[in-house]
């Protein structure tokens, strides 16, 4: 691996730890959502399956995130971790029924585009 490049591996693992994040915050929003209707919020939450799925995505990704670090520089790497600020938002939108204003909708493809243009800079 060059300084700047992201190896085919690190890539995969990156879109991965993304996809992994986006999940588990939808996972912990719709799980705390569900246990709110419980009795005793901290037993529904302990309770709601949807939360372990999230902290299990957690862990998951966490390791993932470790094997990024040791193919690819952080200063790619972290860049394109942060295509998450507009894929859980935007995901939000279409499957939790969240809204968002077109200014909002506008960040999330600022964000896009400069995850782009750091992706496309190590490729």
């Amino acid at each position: 691996m060059t300084a700047a490049r992201l190896v085919p591996t690190a890539l995969a693992l990156l879109a991965f730890c993304i996809a992994a994040e986006t999940v588990q915050q939808l996972a912990f929003k719709a799980g705390t959502a569900r246990a709110e209707a419980a009795p005793g919020f901290v037993r529904g939450v302990a309770l709601q399956p949807l939360i372990w799925l999230g902290l299990v995505l957690w862990a998951v990704e966490s390791i993932a995130w470790v094997h990024v670090l040791q193919r690819a520089p952080l200063s790619m790497a972290y860049p394109v971790m942060t295509a998450t600020y507009a894929t859980v938002p935007l995901a939000g939108l279409v499957l939790l029924k969240e809204k968002m204003t077109p200014r909002q909708k506008l960040g999330a493809l600022l964000i896009f585009g400069g995850v782009i243009c750091v992706g496309v800079s190590g490729a």
